[in-house]
């Protein structure tokens, strides 16, 4: 018998060991041929937050390109940011106010204008508007900070766009008015991108035979201008021409523009097209050969070269130089870095706002670097220093996650391994064990995370069934401490129970490793303990503009050695007070406002947790950091009884709010049965003749209202909607009681 047992074990345990080995190898050799891939991999390299964060873009399977952001400090992945792009997976890539500026083109040829962050987030500007046939290469320039995009559309309709700003704006060739015949092509004027030309410039094709010149940025009335050839001129005449003619309408200076000489050894001198005639070598603070010229904004421009005339027995040296106020600052800790042979490359740039300290570089070939030209502090990151940090992600060492994640591409080796290992397991109690475990490790998550409501940003199958079954990456927006935020979970999703971009969600998120996993409806306690911070001491207002009839606010509370900011609406004839005290709540990841100065705050037992379905929404024209504020007319349920409210919010950018949609709600007990036994009563209008505040209850003051109506008077006491506010002489619309002489609002006396 125990022979039989022995035999029955064998048949079961020796193929499984052996099978294992053989998946050990495979797993460690996939790990392996993965690091190298990537550590291999091209990729460009931008600094962001003034030097604090890298973005890396790279190509990408899935999205045709892929930008990854790391800390600096830490070495560590942040987030993951996919990137649309057409099979060519070309790209360029700029700097404007301090973010990145990224164009593709799409699978439909339309041209995408993303602005990256410096928290990762994407902001798409060309909405699909900009349509192109042709390359990226050929279309798109730098000139002095600025963008411009050239290109035809694919019914051959010659446009120019430009970007500056963060805004971006284009103009059709064939518009009325602007050219005499009908534009048919579209191409650059060589030469006129570069520093010693006054005026970007366009050869346009006409429909007529003529040719046109056109600039490459736009007058008031954002139209480039243009210039016709004459019949007795030359194309080179013309350009002449239609260049002097630009820069006299733009007020652009041409007498005295930059140019490096051809030659030896190609020092930069000044240079008067009017004149054709060269000025001058530029007395730089120390000499600069073989120099090369990159136009960084309206005022400066950054000269690099050598230390000696012969570049091989020097090394690089640069100025940045300021045309207005003819003064130089050295950049050489910063160029000095860089090889001389790729300041000849073209897709090597430098980037620096006016006025602005910084100063960026990038090249293509995995390098980039910046510097504080004011304190002098730089960095510099080459890829092979990149590499490094790609090769500490936790999907490139071997651990249990990433051994999961091989086992679920269930190739033929696994399944074998699997058939071999796991029958014996369930066939001798495993059963019993895995559950406890599972469950204890899904618990020690839950406890280092925090439960949080997010939203669903976007969703991509990564290519991995599991018992056919899709594998999906999710991006879940959610808010943490006052700042918006991203994480990515992987969950394999049933067809039975789909989900879609925008659903709301649960997750647990753990802040120091940045990691979230979503929440079933067993894993959140139902009564969640909210956290109160007592004696938050306001220390700060910043003022955001007028929120319909109150101001927008953004308020700093000091508590202990911590700073909250809170976004508020201060009402009309109510006042925030720097050294006032309030107390904060916390909860589900948000700081918000729960009681201010000597206003009432309300403890738990006083109020009543309800539900409001939003029954309209009234969006306002101001947005504070990541939040933009809307008005809701909210229809509260609670039993039987039914109270409409209004009341602003600023809601996160990206989480979708509509029209339908059934919030949590918290109401205080008394205030709700005052106004459900009063509206039931009378309602009329009455004139306000006196108001003052008790401070805050929440983020909406506490009021004591009085109001004439028919020569009686009625006392309101309640919270107010602070956008709206009540100031004496309003007309306001209430439900009144002609015993007691209370009152609530029914309607405010602004147009709702």
């Amino acid at each position: 018998m125990k022979r039989a047992i022995a035999l029955f074990n064998s048949v079961f345990f020796i193929p499984a060991i052996v099978l294992s080995f053989m998946v050990w190898n495979d797993y460690s050799s996939r790990m392996e041929a993965g690091a190298t891939n990537a550590a291999s991999s091209d990729r460009s390299l931008f600094f962001l937050d003034r030097g604090s964060r890298v973005m890396s873009i790279e190509e990408d399977d899935d999205t045709g390109l892929k930008g990854e952001l790391y800390d600096v400090k830490t070495k560590k992945l942040l987030k993951e940011v996919p990137l649309q792009s057409n099979i060519h997976k070309q790209f360029s890539s700029f700097y404007q106010d301090g973010r990145l500026i990224f164009i593709t083109l799409d699978d439909g040829s339309r041209v995408n204008v993303n602005v990256v962050d410096a928290e990762g987030g994407v902001k798409e500007l060309a909405q699909g508007t900009i349509e192109m046939s042709g390359f990226l290469d050929s279309s798109v320039h730098l000139w002095k900070g600025k963008v411009i995009i050239s290109g035809q559309t694919p019914g051959n309709v010659p446009f120019i766009a430009r970007m500056d700003r963060g805004k971006l704006q284009k103009a059709d060739l064939n518009q009325k008015n602007l050219l005499p015949s009908r534009a048919t092509y579209i191409r650059d004027v060589t030469g006129s991108f570069k520093s010693d030309a006054a005026v970007p410039m366009f050869e346009v094709d006409l429909h007529d035979g003529r040719t046109a010149y056109v600039s490459g940025i736009f007058n008031p009335q954002q139209l480039p201008l243009a210039y016709i050839q004459k019949e007795n001129e030359t194309s080179f005449e013309a350009e002449e021409h239609a260049a002097r003619q630009f820069a006299a309408r733009f007020g652009l200076n041409d007498t005295n523009l930059l140019q490096v000489d051809s030659d030896y050894p190609k020092q930069v001198r000044t240079y008067d097209t009017a004149a054709k005639k060269q000025g001058n070598v530029l007395p730089t603070p120390m000499p600069v050969y073989q120099a090369h010229l990159f136009s960084l904004n309206d005022d400066e421009t950054l000269i690099a070269g050598s230390t000696t005339k012969d570049e091989a027995e020097g090394h690089v040296l640069g100025y940045v130089y300021d045309e207005k106020k003819k003064s130089f600052t050295d950049v050489s800790a910063l160029v000095s870095l860089i090889p001389y042979d790729e300041l000849n490359s073209d897709e090597i740039y430098f980037y620096k706002e006016a006025g602005d300290e910084q100063l960026f570089y990038s090249n293509s070939r995995d390098s980039a670097g910046w510097m504080n030209i004011r304190e002098g502090a730089f960095n510099v990151l080459n890829g092979e220093t990149f590499r490094s940090w790609v090769l500490g992600k936790e999907e490139y060492r071997k651990s249990f996650h990433s051994f999961v994640d091989y086992l679920k591409q269930g190739d033929a080796l696994v399944v074998n391994w699997a058939i071999w290992v796991i029958i014996p397991v369930f066939m001798f109690g495993s059963l019993a064990v895995l559950p406890p475990l599972l469950n204890a490790s899904r618990k020690r998550k839950l406890e280092q995370g925090i439960a949080i409501s997010g939203t669903i940003a976007s969703m991509t199958e990564t290519g991995t069934f599991v018992n056919n079954q899709p594998l999906v990456r999710f991006t879940v927006r959610f808010q943490d401490e006052g700042r918006m935020k991203e994480a990515t979970i992987k969950k394999v999703v049933s067809y039975l129970h789909p989900v879609g971009v925008g659903d709301p969600v649960m997750i647990s998120y753990n802040r120091s490793k940045n990691k979230a996993m979503f929440l079933t409806s067993a894993d959140v306690p139902e009564n969640a303990e909210p956290e109160i911070i007592e004696d938050a001491v306001l220390k700060r207002i910043d003022v955001y503009g007028n929120a319909l009839r109150g101001n927008a606010l953004l308020l700093h509370f000091e508590a202990g050695a911590n700073i909250y900011t809170i976004p508020v609406v201060q009402a009309p004839g109510f006042e925030y007070q720097t050294g006032e005290t309030a107390s904060l709540i916390h909860i589900g990841g948000m700081i918000r406002l729960y009681g201010y100065g000597s206003g009432l705050r309300p403890n738990d037992s006083e109020r009543l947790s309800v539900q409001g379905e939003i029954t309209r929404i009234r969006p306002c024209d101001v947005t504070i950091g990541d939040r933009r504020l809307m008005v809701f007319e909210t229809l509260i349920s609670y039993g039987e009884e039914r109270l409409r409210k209004m009341n602003s919010q600023f809601v996160p950018l990206g989480i979708d709010v509509h029209v339908g949609a059934i919030l949590p709600a918290s109401v205080k007990k008394d205030e709700f049965e005052k106004e459900i036994r009063l509206l039931q009563g009378k309602q009329g209008s009455a004139k306000v003749t006196a108001v003052s505040f008790a401070g805050t209850t929440g983020d909406r003051p506490y009021a004591r209202i009085t109001a004439l109506r028919n020569g009686e008077e009625y006392a309101i006491e309640q919270s107010i909607e602070p956008s709206y506010g009540v100031v004496v002489g309003d007309e306001l619309w209430i439900a009144y009681d002609e015993r007691s002489h209370e009152a609530v609002i029914v309607q405010y006396a602004v147009n709702e």
